[in-house]
C-alpha cells in the first residue's frame, strides 16, 4: 500500500511539473496603448473604439463609445476578426447552451419477472438552462458606449519552435520575499509573428433620414510570448491584469 502511494505521489508531482504557462503579448496599430490598462484605443472625431484581449485564450473584448450628437448602429453581423485571412463574425453561428437536466424514470414489468428485458418504461424529464442570443446590431445613442465579448484568439497554445526562446530572468514577489527566476522568452516583429490578426468594424452614422456607413479595421499581432512553469501573474512585470496580454495553457 505505501508502495502504490508513493507512486501516486510521485505521478502528481511529475504531472505538476509538466504545467507550462503560456504569456503572449500583444502590439498592434490600433491607435494608441494605455500604459496604466494595456488597452489599444483609437480615436477620432466620431468614435472611441478600444480593445482588449486579457484572460484565458485570448477574449477579444471590444467597445465603442459614440461622442457624435447624432446616434450610431454597429452592425456586428458584417464585422468580424479577421485571422490568418479569415474572417469570423462578431455574432457566433454557434449558439451555447448552459443549464442542467433532471429525470425520473417508472419502469413497467410484463408478467412475473422482474428482469430489465422484460421491462419497458419511460422518462419524464425538465431543463432549467439560459441561452444568451447575439444582437446583430448595437445602437448607440449620442455619447454612449457599449461593447462585446464573443470570440477567442486561440484555444491552445501558440506555436513557437524551441530555438525562439532564450532565458531571461524575472522578479517574483510573494510578501516580503524578492526572487528572480528564469523564464523562457522570445519576441517577434510583425513579419515572423506567431499570431497576427486585424479587427474590422463596420457602423452607421444616423443623421435623419440619412444613414452614413463607416469602417474601421485595426491590425494586431503578438510581440512577445514567455513560458513559465507557474502562472505569469506571480511575476511582477505581469502582477497586474492588463488587456494587451493573454495566457494559454
Amino acid at each position: 500500500m505505501k508502495k502504490i502511494l508513493f507512486a501516486a505521489a510521485v505521478c502528481c508531482g511529475f504531472l505538476a511539473s509538466c504545467k507550462s504557462y503560456q504569456l503572449n503579448v500583444v502590439n498592434g496599430d490600433a491607435g494608441q496603448k494605455d500604459e496604466k490598462t494595456g488597452e489599444w484605443v483609437f480615436e477620432n472625431d466620431s468614435v472611441k473604439v478600444s480593445y482588449s484581449f486579457n484572460g484565458q485564450n485570448g477574449p477579444v473584448n471590444v467597445g465603442v463609445y459614440n461622442k457624435l450628437e447624432k446616434p450610431i448602429y454597429i452592425d456586428w453581423q458584417k464585422s468580424a476578426l479577421i485571422i490568418d485571412d479569415k474572417a469570423i463574425s462578431y455574432v457566433p453561428n454557434n449558439i451555447a447552451l448552459n443549464g442542467s437536466i433532471s429525470t425520473v424514470t417508472d419502469y413497467f414489468y410484463y408478467g412475473k419477472s422482474s428482469w430489465l428485458p422484460n421491462a419497458s418504461g419511460y422518462t419524464n424529464g425538465n431543463i432549467n438552462a439560459n441561452i444568451t442570443l447575439p444582437k446583430n446590431s448595437t445602437y448607440l445613442p449620442p455619447h454612449t458606449r457599449s461593447s462585446i465579448n464573443t470570440l477567442y484568439l486561440n484555444d491552445k497554445k501558440l506555436f513557437v519552435t524551441d530555438t525562439a526562446y532564450h532565458l531571461i530572468p524575472m522578479t517574483k514577489t510573494y510578501g516580503d520575499a524578492v526572487s528572480s527566476e528564469p523564464v523562457k522568452s522570445a519576441t517577434f516583429s510583425k513579419d515572423n509573428s506567431p499570431l497576427k490578426f486585424k479587427s474590422y468594424l463596420t457602423m452607421y452614422v444616423v443623421n435623419g433620414n440619412e444613414v452614413s456607413p463607416a469602417t474601421y479595421q485595426h491590425s494586431f499581432y503578438v510581440s512577445r510570448s514567455i513560458m513559465s512553469s507557474v502562472s505569469p501573474a506571480q511575476y511582477d512585470e505581469f502582477a497586474r491584469r492588463r488587456g494587451d496580454y493573454f495566457i494559454s495553457r
